[in-house]
């Protein structure tokens, strides 16, 4: 299958930064000390090496088709080495990294979709992001577990003046 310019151009760009975030994925591994925080990691590499092998796949000419997508929970985890040599504070910021950059690969990929002129291809990219998505989810609920993330709560009335700045849209 022969891709448009666009997206061939769109996939290349996304090649390199999973490989990059797959070493630095093994690398935490080494330092982490959480069984918790090593599943997510194992979790976060068996969806990048996932989403490449169905880059490759698409970028195969001789195929007619590629891989489908697998679901969420189908996807293959990997087994990282470990030396537990980490600390708990040391997990908390590997995980602050892990949900920085695994934000950034869902935005990437949403964008990414946006522009791809392929639909089986954009249509493919959008289910990679909300996977990222899922596991942004579950990085965010271990940051939450580990006080490591917090969320301000604005105030009842900083919302009623936004709602009354805004309510004459409701009204047009």
């Amino acid at each position: 299958m022969l891709l448009p310019a666009s997206d061939l151009g769109l996939i290349t760009s996304h090649l390199p930064a999973h490989d990059g975030m797959i070493m630095k994925v093994k690398l935490f591994a080494k330092e982490a000390k959480d069984e918790k925080l090593l599943e997510l990691l194992n979790r976060k590499v068996g969806i990048m090496r996932c989403h490449v092998r169905i880059m490759m796949d698409m970028l195969d000419s001789d195929k007619s088709e590629f891989e489908k997508l697998p679901d969420f929970d189908e996807l293959p985890q990997s087994q990282l080495e470990t030396t537990t040599r980490g600390t708990q504070k040391m997990d908390k910021h590997i995980a602050m990294e892990i949900k920085a950059s695994t934000e950034a690969m869902a935005k990437d990929n949403f964008v990414s979709a946006l522009k791809m002129k392929d639909p089986k291809v954009k249509q493919i990219h959008i289910e990679m992001a909300l996977q990222q998505v899922q596991l942004l989810k579950m990085v965010t609920e271990y940051l939450q577990e580990n006080e490591a993330d917090v969320t301000p709560l604005g105030t009842a009335e900083e919302q009623k003046k936004v709602v009354n700045h805004f309510s004459h849209m409701m009204e047009e």
